[in-house]
C-alpha cells in the first residue's frame, strides 16, 4: 500500500475530540443564556471536517483496494516475493476486506466494523509487506521503513475511527 493522505487523521481526530470535550472557545465565551441553547451542537461525526476526513481516509483505502483487485496477478506475485502465506487466496480476500472497510468508513455505514476491517488489514499486511528490518539495501530499507511507518499512522487513524464508530452506533 502506498498512500500519502491520511497520516494526519489521528492528530485531526484528537483535536476534534478535545474541542468536543472542552467546548469551543466561542461557546465558552457565550453568556449563560446563550450557552443554555448549546444542545443544538452537532455530534463530531456530523461535522464537515470529520466527514471530509473519513471520506479521504476511507475513499483512498477503497481506491487502493480496487487497484489491488484490478492488478491481482501483479499483487499476488509481489506477495509471493515477500513470502506471504497463500498469496493466491490471501491477496484477493484481504483486498476485498479493505474495499468493504474503506467504503464503510467513507460512507459511515457500520463504522466500527468497517474501521476494524481497515485496522485488521493494516496490522496484518504491514509487517509482512514492509519488513524493512529484513532489507539489506539502504535505499530500499528506507523506502520500506517509510511505508511501514505510514501504514502504522494509518492504523492509528483506523483505531480512532473504530472508537468513534463504536460511540455512534
Amino acid at each position: 500500500m502506498h498512500l500519502l493522505p491520511g497520516h494526519l487523521l489521528p492528530l485531526e481526530l484528537w483535536v476534534i475530540s478535545m474541542r468536543v470535550r472542552s467546548g469551543s472557545t466561542a461557546r465558552q465565551n457565550r453568556s449563560s443564556d446563550e450557552s443554555a441553547d448549546s444542545s443544538s451542537t452537532a455530534p463530531v461525526t456530523e461535522t464537515p471536517i470529520f466527514r471530509l476526513g473519513r471520506a479521504l481516509f476511507g475513499g483512498i483505502l477503497a481506491f487502493n483496494a480496487l487497484d489491488n483487485l484490478r492488478n491481482l496477478e501483479e499483487r499476488i506475485a509481489y506477495a509471493e516475493a515477500k513470502d506471504s502465506p497463500k498469496p493466491g487466496l490471501s491477496v484477493p480476500t484481504i483486498s476485498a476486506g479493505l474495499l468493504v472497510g474503506g467504503l464503510g468508513v467513507a460512507l459511515w455505514r457500520v463504522p466500527a466494523a468497517a474501521a476494524a476491517a481497515v485496522a485488521g488489514f493494516l496490522l496484518g499486511v504491514t509487517p509482512v509487506m514492509h519488513d524493512f528490518w529484513n532489507v539489506d539495501d539502504p535505499e530500499q530499507k528506507q523506502q520500506e521503513m517509510i511505508h511501514f511507518l505510514k501504514n502504522m499512522a494509518l492504523f492509528g487513524a483506523a483505531l480512532a475511527f473504530l472508537k468513534v464508530g463504536q460511540r455512534s452506533e
